[in-house]
């Protein structure tokens, strides 16, 4: 006796869109289940009785003090075993994890936490799609067929002033529309497609039986709020993924070794919860500095040590990228 057909159901049913996550890794975005939510669908799955997890080693292979603060990084191994009936399942999942903190203490915890964590969901991702496993098969789906199926998003109230202009649409900034030498007021009157019918058949609804709406003049309905115009204005975020490869295409600041990555310089702009500063303050760091620079507490010191001005060569690649912003 193995797995029930309500089970095997459960198992092969597709992740509910709502619960997969994101993260942006240069110029990637990955998709993730979050631990939680994983050991909740075993709990759902499998009985809160039918499964364990065992973690059968934890090593911490790096530890190192930064000025102030400390980081780890842990590699953890889980088992998991499933009740199956008469059967006993066992999986096992390789995970990794890395933190930086105040103490060393709270360093630790947190790395290991984070691998056992990745080890618990690679391990379940092995029983089936409602663990993450067909996350790993949209990375080699065809670009249309994903897009065909994938949900509506769901905008949240903190996204970017500017979106990537290949994703640029009628109702949407971008970016040559959204730079400061190139912002125009063309096309601010018109309003999206359709929008003219739903205030028709809003006003219809209103009024009395047997009488019409017939506006006579289209309301005029801003595309986009510029922050950056506001009495408490906000730093103009831009986004171009062109700009990005570019940045890595050029030589390490430090090293001159290549490839690079493009770096965000963090004190560029204000901080903001979740995103970053603009495309245009982005320099060209190898992976080694690069990895040195985030575990750093303080960037400004940093780049100090490295007898290097950040802004000025961001500015002077941005130049470089964009030469005639005004045409």
């Amino acid at each position: 006796m193995s797995f029930t057909d309500s089970q095997l159901r459960l198992l092969r049913a597709p992740v509910r869109p709502q619960f997969v996550k994101e993260r942006q890794i240069e110029d990637k975005v990955l998709h993730y289940l979050e631990g939680w939510h994983v050991i909740s669908e075993a709990n759902r799955i499998f009985g809160f009785d039918g499964w364990d997890r065992e973690t059968i080693q934890s090593q911490c292979v790096w530890q190192k003090q930064i000025d102030y603060r400390y980081a780890a990084a842990y590699l953890t191994r889980v088992r998991i075993t499933v009740r199956a009936g008469e059967r006993i399942i066992q999986r096992e999942g390789l995970g990794s994890g890395e933190a930086v903190a105040a103490t060393a203490g709270q360093a630790h915890e947190r790395a290991s936490k984070a691998a056992e964590t990745d080890a618990t969901k690679r391990a379940l991702s092995t029983f089936g799609n409602s663990f993450g496993l067909s996350l790993y098969r949209d990375k080699t789906e065809a670009p249309q067929a994903k897009a065909a199926r994938k949900p509506p998003s769901r905008k949240s109230s903190i996204e970017p002033d500017v979106i990537y202009p290949e994703k640029a649409d009628e109702t949407t900034v971008t970016f040559d529309q959204a730079h400061p030498d190139n912002a125009t007021q063309e096309n601010a009157s018109q309003p999206p497609a359709g929008t003219q019918k739903m205030v028709e058949a809003s006003l219809t609804a209103w009024l009395p039986a047997g009488t019409h709406a017939t506006p006579t003049t289209t309301t005029a309905l801003p595309q986009r709020i510029e922050k950056s115009a506001l009495a408490l204005s906000e730093p103009k975020r831009i986004r171009n993924r062109e700009h990005l490869r570019f940045v890595a295409s050029q030589p390490c600041l430090v090293c001159a070794r290549m490839p690079s990555q493009a770096h965000h310089v963090r004190f560029a702009q204000p901080r903001a919860l979740g995103r970053k500063v603009s495309d245009e303050f982005t320099v060209p760091l190898c992976a080694t500095h690069h990895h040195e620079l985030h575990m750093r507490g303080n960037e400004k010191d940093w780049w100090a040590e490295k007898q290097i001005e950040p802004l000025s060569i961001a500015e002077d690649l941005w130049k470089e990228s964009f030469p005639n912003p005004r045409s």
